[in-house]
């Protein structure tokens, strides 16, 4: 069962944190698994696998900024998500907060003021799919693609490379439904007869990450599909939906490819 874990914290003091920061918060989500479980921690250390979490930046309101970053205003919440795409590891985290309930940030301590919780079924998420004709997709964070056979990244999120992709994670995680090999090539060829950008504004975005750097999109993009009575429509929507917990494109786990999804008559 996908699983969202919000969280409201405030800073003791002020601190300058980076420009981009969903590298903070995963290493946040995984010291805390490491608190509670080391050996779950190595599981989702693991490399070349397909991870079962992904995260959000920290949001927050800025006093100032200099070369290093944005000096975070303590007398405004900070926030973080982590989504979890199996309900077992999301215990981790609520065992954690049962036992304390502050956080550490570099060399500053952040005291929990809330804690949310939001889930939804992998079953759910397919019995609530519906027939629709367009929908928009807004890509909150830099996103991109891996382009096989080149040392660049796709730049734009054709339906192909987004809906195909999530169609994979969804099948690494499901408890429900999974899509066979045929099924899989069905869909991919019924996205590229059916289905089409018909608007979009995005932009580049370049993501410093310590010595490593990232560009991706953001921005928006209103995909139209031309078959509503197929069941792949419906399967679309699905994905749609299942994106905000999964995040989409490269470097997921890091805070890359949030979305957030909006319906368009």
């Amino acid at each position: 069962m996908p699983v969202q874990i919000g969280l409201e914290m405030y800073a003791e003091k002020p601190i300058v944190l980076p420009f981009f920061t969903g590298h903070v918060s995963r290493g946040l989500l995984l010291h805390i698994v490491r608190q509670v479980d080391p050996a779950a921690s190595g599981l989702l250390h693991e490399l070349n696998v397909a991870k079962p979490y992904s995260v959000t930046p920290l949001r927050f309101k800025s006093r100032t900024r200099n070369e290093k970053g944005y000096e975070l205003d303590p007398y405004f919440p900070c926030r973080a998500s982590f989504r979890f795409l199996r309900d077992e590891y999301s215990t981790f985290i609520l065992n954690y907060f049962q036992k304390q309930n502050d956080l550490m940030v570099f060399d500053a301590v952040f005291r929990i003021a809330s804690l949310s919780v939001n889930c939804k079924s992998y079953a759910d998420l397919e019995k609530e799919a519906q027939a629709v004709d367009r929908f928009r997709l807004v890509f909150k964070t830099p996103t991109y693609f891996a382009s096989l056979g080149s040392g660049y990244h796709w730049m734009f999120p054709d339906a192909v490379k987004v809906f195909t992709s999530l169609m994979r994670v969804w099948n690494l995680f499901s408890d429900g439904r999974r899509f066979g090999k045929e099924e899989y090539v069905a869909y991919k060829e019924w996205l590229v007869k059916n289905v089409g950008v018909c608007e979009y504004d995005l932009r580049t975005r370049l993501v410093v990450m310590g010595k490593k750097k990232a560009t991706g999109f953001v921005g928006w993009v209103t995909y139209e599909m031309k078959d509503k009575e197929s069941e792949w429509n419906k399967v679309t929507y699905m994905l749609a939906r299942f994106a905000e917990y999964v995040n989409v494109g490269g470097n997921r786990t890091g805070g890359f490819g949030v979305v957030g999804l909006a319906l368009k008559a």
